[in-house]
């Protein structure tokens, strides 16, 4: 979607030439606005990264979930200067887009199911530091002395339903012998912050324990 509109600056002033959305495939959203200023007032009406569409376009709709992530300048004649703002996030006022998920084939890596890690892609409000000590929000069962913590696959993402559990887990024990079957358990947790949001991802894989007793 893209709007035109007229006018010119005044002194400390900018206008709003043309704004122009695009959305990727995880959902977030992008949001070009270009401004024709003076230039003798382009260093003042620059942005600062990380402003909010609300506080900073002069849009009739403002966006309070989309923030600033770069912009540009482009000398016009007539001691004009147009400024290319880029903004990311969401312009929904609440809840978070589904997540990406994919099969990723992996020689391997199957126990119980086909040999394959799963991947998720998704947004999340989430802090750095809450995001590296939660992730993708599945339950994290404790360690004991034989086998260490695990962080299982939640059964839903922002909405997306993940795959199932090939078996249930179960845990077998004999003479010699301790097994733990866990189901999908997280492997992998990596993001990027992108506006106010976090564009994150996580994998997972069968995972599964024993102990040899002597």
């Amino acid at each position: 979607m893209s709007a035109v509109i007229v006018g010119s600056p005044s002194s400390g002033s900018k206008v709003l030439r043309r704004a122009d959305f695009s959305t990727e495939r995880n959902g977030l959203e992008t949001l070009n606005e270009i401004y024709t200023v003076r230039t003798a007032d382009r260093r003042t009406l620059q942005p600062s990264f990380g402003t909010l569409h609300s506080a900073y376009s002069t849009a009739s709709t403002k966006f309070a979930r989309m923030a600033v992530e770069n912009f540009s300048f482009r000398e016009q004649d007539g001691d004009l200067t147009e400024i290319n703002v880029t903004y990311v996030g969401l312009t929904s006022s609440s809840g978070l887009p589904p997540a990406v998920v994919r099969l990723i084939p992996t020689p391997g890596a199957g126990i119980h199911g086909p040999n394959m890690v799963i991947e998720a892609e998704f947004l999340t409000d989430k802090s750095e530091t809450d995001f590296s000590a939660n992730g993708a929000g599945g339950l994290t069962l404790p360690g004991n002395i034989f086998f260490a913590s695990r962080t299982l696959m939640p059964d839903t993402i922002n909405g997306t339903k993940m795959p199932a559990n090939p078996r249930e887990p179960y845990n077998r024990t004999t003479y010699a012998e301790s097994f733990a079957y866990f189901g999908y358990t997280q492997k992998s947790l990596s993001c990027e912050r992108r506006g106010i949001f976090l564009v994150a991802r996580a994998t997972f894989a069968e995972d599964s324990a024993s102990v040899i007793s002597f």
